[in-house]
């Protein structure tokens, strides 16, 4: 499976989906190959890296991560066809009220086990939730962009997207932050995005025995 964290950005430096791809890169996996790919925060060059990465890898399932001011690791249940920045992504493109697609449709729905993923989490002490939010910015376009591809294409790939906290260092280092600025340390929220993984791999030897 191939995870896809973002890089740094206005919002984060140094990104916590970066620090988790490269953090997972020094696990062992059990039953499963993990990629980590770190992606730059540029909104018309999105759809292509997808694509390239998709051709290259050929994964049985995308994994995207992000960062969000939420206190919870957030599981997204689907991607809206909007694009409507708050802040301009790294080439400094500031897009506003524009579809990602301009003939796709309203939305698509997350592929990935979102529940089941949240109750691991969630039993092994680690608050989760699913969202029916992504957002309009980066998160939300790289869900959406990445379940019209797979689509168009007539692939089995699971898609889906995770929103994780900011790190406690990040935090610390704002200077306009709030009393209750939310944070989670790295190696919770790397854990965390690894009980995914061992639930997606779950799914997907499910899958692959009720196919045989």
């Amino acid at each position: 499976m191939l995870v896809a964290g973002y890089g740094a950005w206005a919002k984060a430096e140094d990104n916590p989906a970066a620090q988790i791809v490269g953090e997972l890169g020094k696990r062992d996996w059990a039953g499963c190959e993990v990629i980590g790919h770190v992606m730059p925060v540029h909104s018309d060059d999105l759809s292509a890296s997808i694509q390239a990465l998709l051709d290259k890898h050929q994964p049985d399932a995308w994994v995207g991560i992000g960062v969000s001011e939420a206190a919870i690791i957030q599981t997204e249940m689907v991607g809206v066809n909007w694009r409507h920045f708050d802040v301009p992504d790294n080439s400094g493109a500031q897009v506003n009220l524009s579809p990602i697609i301009s003939d796709g449709p309203v939305g698509y729905n997350a592929t990935l086990p979102n529940a089941e993923m949240v109750n691991a989490m969630n039993a092994a002490g680690i608050p989760a939730s699913v969202s029916f939010s992504a957002g309009t910015h980066l998160c939300n376009q790289m869900l959406y962009t990445t379940a019209h591809v797979i689509e168009k294409r007539g692939l089995q790939t699971l898609a889906g997207f995770i929103h994780v906290p900011q790190t406690p260092a990040n935090i610390a280092k704002m200077q306009d932050r709030k009393r209750h600025s939310a944070s989670m340390s790295l190696g919770m929220t790397t854990d965390a995005i690894a009980i995914c993984i061992e639930t997606l791999t779950a799914a997907l030897t499910a899958r692959s025995a009720k196919a045989d």
